[in-house]
C-alpha cells in the first residue's frame, strides 16, 4: 500500500473525529444521521468524491464513528437534566450532574471507552478465527436470543411509583399503570417497526434510511421536549483532577461492557442498552462507577467493534449503519487494509480520549453561561431538518408518530428501553421466518 494513501487516510480520519466532535455538541444528534447526510452529498457530487480513494473515505467515516462513540454522551450529560420527579428512574450520569459531578461521570465513561479501544486494536486482530466461529454458531440462533432478551426486558419491568393512593385499589393501580404503559409501549413500538420494515412510506431512493425518523422520534426529540418541560437549575460543576474508582469497579464494569458490546455486535437487532441490562445481571454489576465504565466499554465495542468485524479477514460481517454505508463504495480485500484500519481506530481513539476532558470542561462552562434549553431547541430543529432533508415529508410523518410514542415512557415513568422493540421485534420475527405471516396479519404485506 502506498505511503501517501496511508497518510491521506489518517488525515481524513482526524477530520472525521473533528466533525464527530461538532455533531456530539448537539444533544440527540446521531452520527449515523451525519453519515447518511454525507452519503447523500457524495451521491450528489459523485464526480468530486469519485476522485478520492475508497480507503480515504473509509478512514473519514471511521474517524466519525470512533469520535462519536466516545464523545456523544458528553453533551447529553450536561444539556439534558431531569427534575426531582424522575429521581426514582434517574440514571447515574443524570444524578452526577445534579450533584455537580458531571465531569467525573464523563471521565469514568471515557475510561471505559479507552479500555474498549485497547481491546479492539490489541486483541481483535489476534483472534479472527474466534469471531468467524462465533458468527457461525450464533447465526441460526439469533431469533430466539433476541426473543429471550425481549422477554427479560418485559419480565424485569417494575413499578416505580411509591403508591400514594389512599385505598388498596388506588395503590394497586399506581403500580400497574406504569407496567401496563411499558407493555403498551413495547407492543406499539413492535408494530410500528413491522410497518416500516414491510411497508415504509419513505421514498424508495432513501428507503435505506427508513429507521432514521423512528429513532429520532422515539429517543432524540422526546428527550428535547422533556428538557423543555424540566424546571431545574444545574449547579456549578466541579472539575475534578482525578476520578476515584476501585480496581474491582473497573474489572466488573469492563466485564459487563465487554460481554454486552460483543453480544450487541454479533447478534442482529441488539443494541448496547438491552445487552447491558442482561450482562449487568450476569456479572452482578452494582454501583454507579461500574455502570458508567460498563456503558463506555459496551458503547464503543458496539459501534467500533462491530465495524472492525466488517474489515476482519475471514469474518467480513456487515453490522450497523456505518458498515452498510461503507460497503456501498468499499469492500476490504487485503490484510494490509485491515491493519491500516486497526491503526486508524487506535489513533482516532487516542485523539478522541484526549479531547474528552477538554470537551467536558467546555460543556460545563457553557451550561453555566447559557440556558440548556437553547441547546435542546437547536438540537431539535437540526434533527427535524435532517429528517426532512433525508427522508422528505414522509419521514417527518413517521417522526411525529414516533415522537408521540416516545413521550409515553417519560410521562408514565416506564422504561424507554421498551421502545427498542421497534428494531428487536421485526428482526427477531424475520430471522425466525415468521415475519411475513405477522406482517400479513396486520395488513403490511
Amino acid at each position: 500500500m502506498e505511503t501517501s494513501l496511508v497518510i491521506y487516510s489518517i488525515i481524513a480520519s482526524l477530520i472525521g473525529v473533528f466533525i464527530a466532535m461538532l455533531a456530539s455538541a448537539i444533544p440527540g444528534l446521531h452520527i449515523y444521521n451525519v453519515i447518511a447526510l454525507t452519503m447523500l452529498l457524495a451521491f450528489a457530487a459523485a464526480d468530486i468524491f469519485a476522485a478520492l480513494h475508497p480507503i480515504v473515505l473509509t478512514g473519514f467515516m471511521l474517524g466519525m464513528v470512533v469520535g462519536f462513540s466516545m464523545l456523544f454522551t458528553v453533551s447529553s450529560q450536561y444539556f439534558q437534566p431531569n427534575d426531582e420527579s424522575f429521581r426514582s428512574i434517574m440514571l447515574p450520569h443524570e444524578r452526577f450532574l445534579l450533584e455537580g459531578r458531571a465531569h467525573e461521570a464523563v471521565m469514568l465513561g471515557a475510561l471505559g471507552s479507552l479500555i474498549a479501544i485497547f481491546i479492539i486494536t490489541l486483541f481483535f486482530p489476534l483472534i479472527p478465527s474466534f469471531f468467524a466461529t462465533v458468527r457461525l454458531l450464533v447465526q441460526p440462533h439469533g431469533y430466539w436470543l433476541v426473543g429471550m432478551v425481549m422477554f427479560f426486558i418485559l419480565m424485569t419491568e417494575w413499578p416505580k411509583d411509591h403508591g400514594v393512593g389512599k385505598t388498596g385499589w388506588q395503590k394497586f393501580w399506581d403500580g400497574w399503570v406504569q407496567l401496563l404503559m411499558g407493555y403498551f409501549t413495547f407492543i406499539v413500538a413492535g408494530i410500528l417497526g413491522m410497518f416500516v420494515f414491510y411497508r415504509t412510506i419513505v421514498p424508495v431512493e432513501n428507503a435505506f434510511q427508513s429507521l432514521m425518523p423512528l429513532f429520532v422520534g422515539l429517543f432524540a426529540v422526546p428527550s428535547q421536549i422533556m428538557t423543555f418541560m424540566t424546571k431545574v437549575k444545574v449547579p456549578k460543576q466541579h472539575i475534578c483532577e482525578s476520578v476515584e474508582s476501585a480496581p474491582h469497579d473497573v474489572m466488573r464494569g469492563t466485564a459487563s461492557g465487554f460481554l454486552a458490546g460483543l453480544f450487541a455486535a454479533l447478534v442482529p437487532g441488539m443494541t448496547p442498552g438491552p445487552a447491558l441490562l442482561c450482562t449487568g445481571h450476569l456479572t452482578v454489576t452494582s454501583g454507579e462507577r461500574q455502570f458508567l465504565i460498563g456503558g463506555g466499554v459496551g458503547r464503543v465495542l458496539y459501534y467500533v467493534g462491530a465495524l472492525m468485524l466488517f474489515f476482519m479477514p475471514g469474518v467480513f460481517m456487515r453490522r450497523g449503519g456505518a458498515a452498510i454505508n461503507i460497503s456501498l463504495f468499499f469492500v476490504p480485500e487485503t490484510p494490509e487494509q485491515f491493519f491500516l484500519i486497526s491503526g486508524i481506530i487506535a489513533l482516532t481513539g487516542a485523539v478522541s480520549f484526549l479531547l474528552i476532558g477538554w470537551f467536558s470542561k467546555a460543556c460545563a462552562y457553557l451550561v453555566e453561561k447559557i440556558d440548556y434549553n437553547w441547546f435542546s431547541a437547536l438540537g431539535c430543529v437540526i434533527l427535524i431538518i435532517l429528517t426532512i432533508q433525508i427522508t422528505h415529508w414522509q419521514g417527518f410523518v413517521l417522526l411525529s408518530v414516533a415522537t408521540a410514542l416516545g413521550l409515553v415512557p417519560n410521562m408514565w415513568h416506564s422504561r424507554r428501553l421498551n421502545l427498542l422493540a421497534v428494531l428487536m421485534v421485526p428482526v427477531s420475527l424475520n430471522m425466525s421466518g415468521a415475519g411475513p405471516a405477522v406482517a400479513r396479519f396486520f395488513g403490511f404485506y
